[in-house]
């Protein structure tokens, strides 16, 4: 981030627990992750959140903090220039006891002049916990702002009142969420930024659930859209505990690899059940980690051994296949695969590189191709059903095409998309 913050905190507010952290802890990670390495707690109780702030986090801990004390009372903006860091022209001012997305703070963090965040239109899913936000004549404040000295320096009145006053005279820039793009590239579908402040103890559940909704990618296939309730209700609680989300990748990985072992010495049943299982464990990991703010570079890690455990359950099963005679051939299916796999990924990576989004979410047509194409869980889905019919082996070879017919589909639209996209279209059609 390219300015100076100064975040406004009190207990009880800030010190409000969600998802297992308190609000300015999940503001502190946040910031963290927008590259903020610096940042002042203003609070009429300094002492109370300075014994908080002094229990280690690793994952706030490149925040260097100043807590600062003031008189109790409204906010004045006397208080925040006696504060105001030297030789800084403009500081991000925000609330420690509300929640904010990310990509909020970094829209406001790109302005160059004094901007408030607004909420013309909240989304129904926060109209309940934002009914008490202070409004003006054309929205709600939502408690950020970007601020010059010059502004600063100039207001005499409490800080609520000056933002407003200004707001509604149209004295200075508003940045309005209402009017932001939907689309999150990261998560893979269309999200609205979201904010609220501290939810009152019976609205607690409707924060969570924000929460939880938002950590959920989209462009996700049949079987995942299964998994999902199922992921949520177990995040819900997991992330009120101390268990990591590298420990999750762990048991995930443990419980993987005890399918490959199963596969190959021919329990395929005992194998398919924990393969049915790893397609829920999957998902906890990266949800824990979005949902407490603990996301990290090591966890993108986790992509490669999801792959090493898939492909080794293929080649388990094409062994046992082959070993016990079952499937003649199992190791040219095999290859189909692996190959169609590959050849399937490089489509993606190209529209991904071209595109900046994922060949998934280019149309309805990709998006019911990503439902129910070749991929690991549709895959286990395959087997589960090859295996109560009677015919694992035959199971293999429907897989092993599924995931051939899947490849070509994205090759055919990626070469497309790549045309049209470049100029190529051919001339009939243009």
């Amino acid at each position: 981030m390219r300015h100076e913050c100064i975040i406004l905190a009190d207990s009880p507010g800030a010190l409000v627990e969600l998802c297992g952290i308190t609000l300015l802890e999940r503001l502190l990670r946040t910031l963290q992750r927008c590259g903020l390495n610096r940042a002042i707690v203003l609070s009429a109780t300094p002492d109370l959140l300075g014994h908080r702030l002094e229990t280690p986090s690793r994952h706030r801990a490149k925040v260097a903090l100043d807590v600062r004390g003031r008189a109790s009372g409204s906010v004045t903006v006397d208080q925040l220039v006696e504060v105001w860091p030297n030789d800084t022209e403009q500081v991000l001012l925000l609330r420690g006891d509300s929640v904010y997305d990310p990509r909020l703070l970094q829209l406001l963090d790109a302005r160059n002049s004094t901007t408030v965040l607004i909420d013309s239109t909240p989304s129904t899913e926060l109209q309940a916990l934002v009914a008490a936000v202070p409004e003006t004549n054309r929205s709600r404040l939502c408690g950020a702002a970007l601020l010059s000295w010059n502004w600063a320096s100039a207001q005499a009145t409490p800080l609520e009142e000056a933002l407003r006053d200004n707001v509604e005279a149209r004295r200075i820039e508003t940045l309005d969420i209402a009017s932001q793009p939907l689309y999150h590239a990261s998560m893979r579908r269309e999200l609205r930024p979201y904010w609220f402040p501290a939810p009152a103890p019976a609205q607690r559940k409707i924060a969570e659930r924000v929460l939880l909704g938002a950590a959920q990618k989209g462009a996700l296939d049949l079987p995942a859209l299964v998994h999902a309730p199922l992921e949520n209700f177990l995040v819900s609680h997991l992330c009120k505990t101390v268990i990591t989300p590298n420990q999750l990748t762990i048991l995930s990985n443990v419980v993987a690899w005890g399918a490959t072992f199963f596969f190959a010495t021919g329990h395929l049943g005992w194998g398919a059940i924990l393969a049915l299982a790893v397609g829920v464990l999957d998902g906890l990991d990266g949800k824990q980690a979005r949902v407490k703010v603990e996301t990290s570079k090591a966890g993108k890690l986790e992509h490669w051994f999801d792959a090493l455990f898939e492909n080794s359950w293929w080649i388990a099963l094409a062994y046992h296949f082959q070993s016990a005679g079952e499937l003649s051939g199992a190791f040219r299916y095999l290859l189909l695969l692996i190959g169609a796999e590959a050849v399937g990924g490089l489509a993606k990576w190209s529209i991904v590189r071209s595109c900046g989004r994922s060949l998934d979410e280019l149309s309805g047509f990709d998006r019911v191709v990503r439902l129910v194409g070749g991929r690991r869980n549709v895959h286990v889905w395959i087997l589960a059903v090859g295996l109560l019919l009677g015919v694992p082996a035959k199971a293999f070879v429907v897989i092993a095409f599924w995931e051939t017919i899947t490849a070509v589909i994205h090759l055919v639209r990626a070469g497309w998309t790549l045309l049209v996209r470049h100029g190529l279209k051919p001339r009939a059609e243009a």
